[in-house]
């Protein structure tokens, strides 16, 4: 009986090694988890991409830098999860106070449906939300190349579905001011959104401080 246990609590030993190993240190129990954890270690970088704003303004993509970014990826014709989120988006912006974070934080929503997502759709769409094309911007990636570019580095998934749909991810991503993924968070958490971005420019505002 005791033989029996001895052998039990080395299987249930070497068994969670095998996990603390295996998930990086109990810090990802999933595939996804891991995923995540494994863009959030990426070196800093910006993509080099161009990109193109709701009020047809051209820039690269590092015009953001030294900034936290929140950003969705939609596309405007979707009828489901895209509104839902662009909704959410806009409870977010409404509760950071901007006067506090103009320097630090911009929100961006960028299509992944270049063809039919132009500027004047995207203009058009920033209006529902009250996206003001400055502190809030919507995006459209010409580049094909360039938008795949930018889906990989934040581990974005977009698959097409029949002729005019798509199934992609539905998050917030945080991106931290070096380029970096910071967070992923559920869109349908508005309130838990708000604390952990406003904890994110806090933290590197008493950084810079210092």
């Amino acid at each position: 009986m005791k033989k029996d246990f001895v052998i039990s609590g080395v299987i249930l030993f070497l068994g969670g090694l095998l996990l603390f190993f295996s998930t990086n240190g109990f810090t990802a129990f999933t595939m996804e988890a891991q995923r995540l954890q494994d863009l959030k270690d990426r070196p800093p970088e910006f993509p080099n991409i161009e990109v193109v704003d709701n009020k047809g303004r051209k820039y690269d993509f590092d015009e953001f830098e030294g900034k936290h970014m929140l950003m969705t990826f939609i596309y405007t014709s979707c009828a489901t999860a895209c509104p839902e989120m662009s909704s959410n988006m806009k409870y977010v912006y409404d509760m950071i106070d901007p006067a506090l974070y103009e320097d630090d934080l911009v929100f961006l929503s960028v299509s992944f449906d270049t063809e039919r997502d132009t500027v004047e759709v995207l203009d058009r769409y920033a209006g529902y939300f009250e996206a003001d094309g400055g502190s809030w911007r919507m995006l459209r990636v010409p580049d094909e190349d360039d938008l795949e570019d930018i889906l990989d580095m934040y581990g974005v998934t977009v698959i097409p579905e029949g002729d005019a749909d798509y199934q992609h991810n539905t998050s917030f991503y945080l991106i931290e001011p070096d380029g970096r993924l910071g967070e992923v968070l559920d869109y349908r958490e508005v309130g838990q959104a708000v604390e952990t971005i406003e904890a994110a420019v806090a933290e590197d505002a008493e950084v810079s401080a210092r």
